[in-house]
């Protein structure tokens, strides 16, 4: 392969190092557990996603924007659902759905992408390795996770040197750009050439792989799949079904970065949402894996309890979060954060810490040692 060919297809893959038994069969995953990441780009309104309709001085920041009481589909005497997530409230019904609020850390970051650096790396200061680096090496060998992306945004949860992880389109264009590529043994004469032909070998292995269990006629999977994360959950069933083991997926959901027009950008975003993830969780429920699956929603930052002149929300601290799958504990977990104190920016003071979900994957779901104990864990599984 060439030096063009290489630099095109090395976007393909978010690589550390190349782990022992990377070309081993498949089935390592010893919990038998799948983590799919759905990342909010943006900074979502958890304010008007997790409708606090109880609380009066949400009313009162919101005058243009805010949810009406009457709209509000209702969890609970306190807080409801944005209608627009209407596919969601059968799973809430089942007992498969719970809600994170106050979700945060504190001196929050208001730039995107510092701010999502500190999410996908659960560091403040340390962005080199994705959180999940320090779980994921434990469960399996081999392939540990697919990014279903455009290849900008990467996948930065999966970043570091004991992390083998792929990013694609979708399955079809990753096998058939990895078809182009030849294999080669890679080469220790020197760190750069050690570093190139190791990518190169991974990317001709891993496409191998996704090759022979996905094929060129990947399993049809019934639902609507609308924009890019409906498309991405379309594609991570597809791999699922196939058998493609990998213990983690990553998914987008654009749209949340809402500074004007809120109503109409978000309720379109909650929409394609709330949609691609009934339809993907109908799916593994039919297919008998709901069960192993944990769908969880982050986004970099929150928006501020008040909304602006343009009808929209600016950067904020705190927001909600959801949580879905078979084995999921049905709630509403975490403090409301208190909106009739805000600091000198407009911000609620958040109450819950982001590692602790991360924590609660690693503990009660993988059955990982959890390196955020600190922060404590969330009951929403175990």
């Amino acid at each position: 392969m060439n030096r063009r060919d290489f630099l095109q297809y090395a976007s393909l893959v978010t690589m550390g190092s190349m782990l022992p038994g990377f070309t081993q069969a498949v089935n390592l995953n010893r919990t038998g557990k799948i983590l799919v990441l759905i990342h909010l780009k943006g900074g979502n309104d958890g304010f008007n996603s997790l409708v606090p309709y109880h609380d009066s001085n949400y009313y009162d920041l919101r005058p243009k924007i805010a949810i009406q009481k009457r709209s509000v589909l209702k969890l609970d005497d306190r807080f409801g659902m944005n209608p627009q997530l209407q596919h969601l409230l059968p799973l809430w019904e089942k007992g498969q759905m719970a809600w994170i609020q106050g979700v945060g850390y504190p001196n929050s970051v208001l730039s995107h992408f510092q701010s999502l650096d500190i999410w996908e790396s659960a560091s403040p200061s340390d962005y080199s390795k994705g959180w999940l680096s320090r779980v994921v090496p434990g469960i399996k060998q081999g392939l540990h996770g697919v990014v279903i992306d455009d290849g900008v945004e990467g996948g930065g949860v999966m970043q570091g040197s004991q992390l083998n992880a792929v990013t694609m389109k979708n399955p079809r264009s990753f096998i058939r750009a990895a078809e182009r590529i030849s294999d080669v043994q890679p080469k220790r004469r020197n760190p750069a050439i050690a570093h190139v032909t190791a990518i190169q070998h991974q990317l001709h292995e891993v496409g191998k792989q996704i090759a022979e269990k996905v094929g060129s006629n990947p399993p049809a999977i019934p639902g609507k799949y609308t924009g890019d994360l409906g498309h991405g959950l379309q594609a991570v069933a597809q791999m699922i079904l196939s058998g493609v083991d990998a213990p983690v997926y990553k998914v987008t959901q654009k749209g949340f970065d809402t500074h004007a027009s809120q109503l109409e950008l978000q309720n379109n975003a909650l929409y394609q949402l709330g949609s691609g993830i009934s339809s993907f969780a109908r799916v593994m429920q039919q297919k008998g894996l709901w069960q192993k699956i944990l769908l969880v929603t982050y986004s970099e930052f929150g928006r501020r309890a008040a909304e602006n002149k343009g009808a929209g929300t600016d950067h904020g601290t705190a927001s909600a979060h959801m949580v879905f799958g078979g084995s999921v504990k049905r709630g509403i977990y975490g403090e409301h954060p208190d909106m009739s104190h805000l600091n000198a920016s407009g911000n609620v003071q958040h109450t819950t810490d982001f590692r602790s979900i991360y924590g609660t994957i690693a503990q009660n779901w993988w059955r990982q040692n959890n390196p955020w104990r600190q922060y404590g864990t969330l009951p929403f599984v175990g």
